[in-house]
């Protein structure tokens, strides 16, 4: 494929990305192709996450025959999850790749419901994760070459629950917490690529956006009283900051193995990442 075809898929593609809210992303991995033409490829990939979100919404309160809804909002300070994924990656042309992962992500945090009260303490377990994406390299010159990344992932990390004691309103009481978080992330980066024999190191900018849901159920029950009731939340998740930088180094162990590290740092969150893929000729032969 020639130069201005390349820049041109490139520049398409990342329109068309960032033009949507549909997408996004976790460990990017290389930024740039990684498969040849019609070849597939087969990997793993590992992260770990930390972010800061804002959760806004209603909170609905029922205690007896009375019902009041007010608008919250929670802050999900240092929210990390642990990831791991499959991957199965094709090559569209040599500069061209697209993948699907499959895994699983857990998620935990202490989510600050207002000044001066107990944080609500969420430990989810780990739930199903998946994605889709594409990685090119737009074009080359000697050790040099500049390359994109456009993907997303979306993580359902398992419900929590949680009892607990405390007063409500003035009272002695008890509760139980029910909480569920799910949310997805979105990625469109860049990034200059040098290479020098088996080594590749690469530097650039990533825009992304995170969006989700978080659920929580507080059901409660005066000591040695009658009352009982229940506050329900239903909030959006979103971060605030949108831009950051990715880097990372890779080793081609040989034709048919890469390796690499990565790092993504920006105000609200950061990421580290390891990963691999296997690349043999004769893979899915014939199809």
């Amino acid at each position: 494929m020639k130069m201005k075809q390349l820049v041109l898929v490139g520049g398409i593609t990342a329109m068309a990305f960032l033009g949507s809210a549909a997408f996004g992303g976790a460990p990017v991995g290389p930024p740039m192709a990684l498969m040849g033409e019609g070849q597939w490829g087969v990997g793993i990939e590992f992260g770990m996450e930390e972010m800061d979100l804002g959760a806004s919404g209603t909170m609905t309160e029922i205690s007896g025959p009375s019902v009041t809804s007010t608008d919250e909002l929670f802050d999900v300070e240092d929210l990390e999850s642990n990831m791991i994924f499959g991957n199965l990656a094709y090559g569209i042309c040599d500069n061209w790749d697209v993948f699907v992962r499959l895994g699983a992500a857990n998620a935990e945090d202490d989510i600050r419901t207002g000044p001066g009260e107990v944080p609500l303490t969420f430990d989810g377990s780990y739930g199903f994760a998946w994605g889709i994406g594409s990685r090119a390299t737009l074009c080359r010159s000697g050790a040099w070459s500049f390359g994109s990344i456009l993907q997303v992932t979306w993580v359902d990390p398992g419900d929590d629950s949680s009892a607990g004691s405390g007063t409500e309103d003035g009272v002695p009481a008890t509760w139980t917490d029910d909480i569920d978080i799910d949310y997805w992330q979105a990625q469109a980066a860049l990034a200059a690529i040098y290479q020098v024999d088996l080594w590749s190191v690469w530097v650039g900018p990533f825009l992304q956006f995170v969006d989700g849901d978080l659920d929580q159920e507080r059901n409660w029950a005066e000591v040695g009283g009658l009352n009982t009731g229940s506050n329900v939340a239903s909030l959006d998740l979103e971060q605030e900051s949108e831009f950051g930088v990715l880097f990372g180094a890779g080793y081609e162990v040989s034709s048919e193995w890469n390796l690499w590290l990565e790092g993504q740092w920006s105000d609200d969150s950061w990421l580290f990442g390891i990963g691999a893929m296997f690349t043999p000729e004769d893979i899915f032969a014939g199809m």
